[in-house]
């Protein structure tokens, strides 16, 4: 069967033919017309059953897509979770280092972070401006509590520990 750009050519060129002087051959153009004009309308709806399977497959694909999405999150909640479980065990046993066959397990020792204890008292000069809203540079106020300066409102603390696989 021809494709629906060519029966619609096919359709065009016999409109523009001149059958004005031959009986016989208008009729013969009138019939093929019909019947070009019968091809093309099956094709349409033919196409637009394959656009509407489309449509349904990308609406079946959309759907897979948050499933699996879902999925991963899950997936990536229960990886943390085995992960917490470890430093815990590590932790609970007094264990920093564990060497295995596959990989080395070692606890980290907590990264300082700053605790924003009053968030008005810190200087402008550790702030950034957020839109509609004022908050404390934490990656400068660490630098400067780490370099001895005291910055009002604000102090160190131990971080969450976190584990290295290598």
């Amino acid at each position: 069967m021809q494709s629906l750009y060519a029966l619609t050519n096919e359709f065009q060129q016999l409109i523009d033919m001149d059958a004005e002087n031959d009986a016989d051959f208008a009729e013969a153009l009138a019939d093929t017309l019909d019947a070009t004009s019968e091809q093309i309308e099956d094709k349409i709806e033919a196409t637009i059953i394959v656009a509407r399977q489309l449509d349904a497959e990308a609406e079946a694909i959309d759907n897979e897509i948050k499933r699996l999405t879902a999925r991963k999150k899950s997936v990536e909640r229960n990886a943390q979770a085995c992960r917490d479980r470890v430093l815990w065990a590590m932790e609970s046993t007094g264990r920093d280092k564990i060497k295995r066959q596959l990989f080395t397990i070692t606890r980290a020792k907590p990264k300082q972070i700053v605790n924003i204890e009053n968030a008005d008292a810190v200087p402008e000069q550790y702030t950034k401006l957020i839109p509609a809203s004022r908050q404390a540079a934490k990656a400068d106020i660490l630098k400067a509590l780490k370099a001895g300066e005291v910055v009002p409102g604000c102090s160190l603390a131990d971080g969450k520990a976190s584990l290295l696989v290598s």
